[in-house]
């Protein structure tokens, strides 16, 4: 009966989608594509990259093994020409569009949620003027009044980062922290990031800005806040020589 063959493969492709949808999931929660973030915008970033993927594997997985298993069963051994004409199924198709819409919505309003987060108006506790220029990064403390040519963080406190260019465009960025902004010539942009593990790491510059680009990095060390009370008093007293 052509109805229970349709039947039957249509069992074997959800079976076979279902397992290899699976098999995708369980390698993406088992194999983490980044360190781990090392500030509290990074988790909201990693989250919603986690979940892109997550909701990405069955539709990439529906899209293949219907593709596979339809070459391998129904390939053709001779050329006869065109096969028979196939109707369509209006319901197959409005519930297509439904689950897509859905899932479209979805993102949307998780993604909405996460923009949320990371652009919150919040008090900062630091502001950091960021001002980059070929090659090299310069960090001025707007409250403490002193300059680095590294950037030194106190852990778990809010920073707002505001970034220009002396030359040409820049971008910022640390890959632990996953934050990213260009610095443009003449602009002033503002960024807010809160570190929230202690370690070293660099800031680079995404954006190529000519033949020294690869190596306009600067030094980033996060410390606790009594270790950074100690380094803004030692860098008061240097520039009071």
């Amino acid at each position: 009966m052509p109805g229970t063959s349709a039947s039957r493969h249509a069992v074997l492709v959800a079976l076979l989608w279902t397992a290899v949808t699976l098999i995708g999931i369980g390698l993406v929660v088992a194999f983490p594509l980044f360190p781990p973030p090392a500030s509290r915008e990074g988790e909201v970033i990693d989250r919603a990259f986690l979940v892109l993927l997550l909701v990405s594997v069955p539709v990439f997985a529906l899209v293949q093994v219907v593709l596979v298993y339809s070459a391998l069963r129904f390939r053709a051994r001779d050329d006869d020409g065109d096969g028979p004409p196939i109707a369509g199924r209006p319901a197959l198709s409005a519930a297509w569009v439904a689950v897509t819409l859905l899932m479209v919505l979805g993102l949307a309003a998780f993604g909405w949620i996460g923009m949320n987060e990371l652009h919150a108006s919040r008090r900062a506790d630091l502001t950091v003027r960021v001002i980059g220029s070929q090659f090299a990064w310069r960090f001025e403390y707007v409250e403490l009044g002193v300059g680095s040519a590294e950037l030194r963080l106190p852990k778990d406190r809010l920073v707002r980062f505001e970034l220009t260019s002396r030359d040409v465009l820049h971008s910022f960025w640390v890959p632990e922290f996953r934050v990213k902004q260009d610095a443009v010539p003449g602009r002033v942009i503002a960024l807010t990031m809160t570190a929230t593990e202690v370690g070293e790491w660099n800031v680079l510059c995404a954006e190529l800005c000519g033949l020294g680009h690869t190596v306009m990095r600067a030094p980033v060390r996060v410390v606790d806040q009594a270790a950074f009370d100690q380094w803004a008093a030692a860098q008061k007293a240097a520039a009071a020589r």
